[in-house]
């Protein structure tokens, strides 16, 4: 036996694999077109022509796959059995994703940890990696080789793999915003003639204010008091005005500060001056409160 399965040799696949083969683990892997697990052979790991083989040759089982529609159509082609194996699932996907994946494992006597890998597929292996899990204490232990492997900052996230899942989609709908940001600065700067290079250069002067913000902002959430005076609400009105024409100018159609710019003017029309502009929180919450469905969340 292997000491390890990486089911899926994609992008992220491939790099768990090489990673884990790196720090000495013995490592199989299966994939659907057979070339890209091939392709690893000639780095000490085996490929197996079938997931059923793939998935039997090794305790610990890591699927790198697409989505959770396509986890339990591998599972279920490989085998009904997983008895002594931990299978940690990593894909895209909601909490609601998570019990009947968890409960398909749990039916064929396997053990099943939740995942994600926050970072681009270069850095897995690598200090730079950062990767979160939810599962018995027990387990997240029985992967202490896997995690050394990955590199970098290792997080357990308690015993509910469905928060891991949540966690996960916190942090990808931040970086969809921060990419969305990106996108829109270019374009403005592009049209104002600001070269993409001292762009690049002046966002890590921001970097403190970030911090900031963030910081601010979720103090203020905490204690719902949104009282601040260093950059009431008031503040942000004419300068996304000018930015949302600025944006149209330069090609930007739906922009988010178009967007921001309606929200600020909503909570002003509310009654709100001198608040912090993460007063705008307690408009999503109103909705969500006031919708007829709850979203799925999990817990700690």
């Amino acid at each position: 036996m292997t000491d390890v399965t990486v089911i899926g040799t994609g992008v992220i696949g491939s790099a768990v694999a090489r990673a884990c083969a790196r720090s000495g683990l013995e490592v199989s892997v299966w994939n659907r077109t057979r070339e890209r697990s091939d392709a690893l052979v000639e780095e000490g790991i085996r490929s197996h022509p079938t997931a059923a083989g793939a998935v039997a040759a090794s305790p610990i089982v890591l699927m790198c796959l697409l989505n959770y529609d396509i986890t339990h159509r591998v599972i279920g082609e490989a085998s009904p059995d997983l008895s002594g194996r931990l299978v940690v699932q990593n894909a895209s996907g909601t909490p609601e994703n998570v019990l009947p994946l968890r409960e398909r494992v749990e039916a064929g006597n396997g053990v099943y940890m939740e995942a994600a890998i926050l970072n681009y597929p270069d850095a897995i292996g690598t200090e730079d990696c950062f990767t979160v899990y939810g599962g018995a204490a027990e387990d997240f232990e029985r992967l202490k080789g896997v995690r050394s492997a990955l590199g970098g900052r290792q997080a357990y996230l308690g015993a509910d793999p469905t928060y891991v899942k949540a966690y996960h989609v916190v942090s990808s709908a931040f970086y969809y915003a921060f990419i969305n940001g990106f996108l829109e600065c270019s374009a403005i700067a592009e049209a104002m003639g600001v070269p993409l290079a001292d762009f690049a250069e002046s966002v890590p002067l921001y970097d403190p204010g970030f911090q900031n913000t963030i910081e601010v902002g979720l103090d203020l959430i905490k204690r719902g008091d949104y009282t601040y005076e260093q950059a009431p609400l008031t503040s942000h009105l004419d300068v996304l005005d000018n930015l949302t024409g600025i944006a149209e100018q330069a090609g930007i159609d739906r922009s988010y500060l178009g967007v921001m710019r309606e929200r600020v003017r909503e909570a002003m029309d509310r009654g709100y001056r001198r608040e912090h502009i993460a007063v705008l929180t307690t408009w999503f919450r109103d909705r969500r409160e006031s919708s007829a469905g709850r979203m799925p969340v999990g817990g700690r």
